[in-house]
C-alpha cells in the first residue's frame, strides 16, 4: 500500500511541475510582452493617436501568452529528462519499423476522425477557442501548439506516468486508461477533455504496443499539426481538430473509420507480434528495489 500511494503521489507531483511551469513561464511571458509594449508603444500613443493601439496590445499579450508555453514546454521536457522519469535510448528515431511507424499514424488518424464526428455529435461546450486562436497568430504559439505541446505530452503522460503505473502495477489498461484521463483533464476544457482522453488511449495503446514513444509522438504531432492548419486557414478549433464532415453521413463516417481502425490495429499486430516492455526503464531510477 505505501509503494502504491507513493506512486500516485509521484503523478501527482508530475503534474503538479507541469501545471506550475506552464503558469510560471507564461506569467513572465507576459510580464516581459508588458515591459515591451509599455516601453514602445506606449509613449508613442501618448503624441500619436493610433487606432492600432489596441491591436498592438493584443499582439504583445498573444505573443507573450505563446513564448510562456514555449518555454514552459521545453523546460518540462528537461525536467522529466533530467530528473531520469523517462529516457531518450540512443538510436530513438530508429527503435520502430517504418511500416509499424506508418500503421501508427494511419490508426491514428482514423481516432481523429471517428472523435471528431463525436464530439461534435455531444456537441461538447468550448471554453478555450478565442485562446487557441490567440496562440495561432505568432509563430512561438504554432511551434508550441504543434511541436512541443505533443512531445512534452507524450514524454509526460505516456512516458513518464503510464510507463510507472505499468510497471508497478503489471496492468497495461490501468496505466494507459488512467494516463489517458489525466492528459484529457489536463485540457480544463470539455470537448478537449473528451477528444484528448479518448485520443490520449489510442496514444497509449501504441506506446504499450510497440514499446516505443516515437509513434505516440508523430501521431501526436500529426494531429495537432491537422489542427493548427485548420485553424490558420478555416478558424476551426485547434483543442479537437474538428473537421468538416457533413452530419448527414456522420454514422456512416464512424463506421468506415472505425472499421479502418480495426483494421490497422490487426496490421500493426501483425507487423510486431511480440509486446516489447521498455517502459521499465521510465523512471526506473526512482523506485530501483
Amino acid at each position: 500500500m505505501p509503494d502504491r500511494l507513493y506512486v500516485f503521489a509521484t503523478v501527482a507531483k508530475l503534474v503538479a511541475c507541469f501545471l506550475l511551469y506552464q503558469f510560471a513561464f507564461v506569467a513572465l511571458g507576459l510580464c516581459v510582452a508588458w515591459a515591451v509594449y509599455c516601453l514602445s508603444v506606449v509613449p508613442v500613443s501618448f503624441f500619436v493617436f493610433n487606432e492600432q493601439t489596441e491591436l498592438l496590445m493584443q499582439e504583445y499579450y498573444s505573443q507573450g501568452v505563446s513564448s510562456g508555453m514555449l518555454l514552459s514546454s521545453a523546460a518540462m521536457i528537461a525536467h522529466l529528462v533530467v530528473f531520469k522519469y523517462v529516457r531518450i535510448r540512443r538510436g530513438f528515431f530508429r527503435e520502430v519499423r517504418a511500416s509499424v511507424l506508418l500503421f501508427s499514424i494511419l490508426f491514428i488518424g482514423s481516432l481523429m476522425i471517428v472523435f471528431n464526428v463525436v464530439a461534435a455529435a455531444l456537441e461538447l461546450e468550448n471554453n478555450m477557442e478565442g485562446e487557441i486562436e490567440q496562440l495561432l497568430t505568432n509563430a512561438a504559439g504554432v511551434l508550441s501548439v504543434a511541436v512541443f505541446a505533443p512531445v512534452l505530452e507524450e514524454l509526460l503522460f505516456r512516458g513518464a506516468i503510464q510507463g510507472l503505473l505499468m510497471r508497478r502495477f503489471g496492468n497495461p489498461w490501468l496505466g494507459i486508461v488512467v494516463a489517458a484521463l489525466l492528459f484529457g483533464l489536463i485540457h480544463g476544457n470539455p470537448v478537449q477533455i473528451f477528444y484528448a482522453s479518448c485520443l490520449g488511449v489510442g496514444f497509449g495503446w501504441l506506446y504499450y504496443r510497440t514499446g516505443s514513444l516515437l509513434p505516440a509522438i508523430v501521431g501526436h504531432i500529426v494531429n495537432n499539426s491537422l489542427a493548427v492548419v485548420c485553424g490558420v486557414l478555416f478558424g476551426s478549433e485547434v483543442g479537437n481538430a474538428e473537421s468538416t464532415v457533413d452530419a448527414g453521413s456522420d454514422m456512416a463516417t464512424v463506421v468506415v473509420a472505425g472499421a479502418f481502425c480495426l483494421l490497422f490495429v490487426a496490421v500493426i499486430n501483425h507487423l510486431q507480434p511480440r509486446v516489447p516492455v521498455p517502459w521499465h526503464e521510465a523512471g526506473a531510477s526512482l523506485f530501483n528495489a
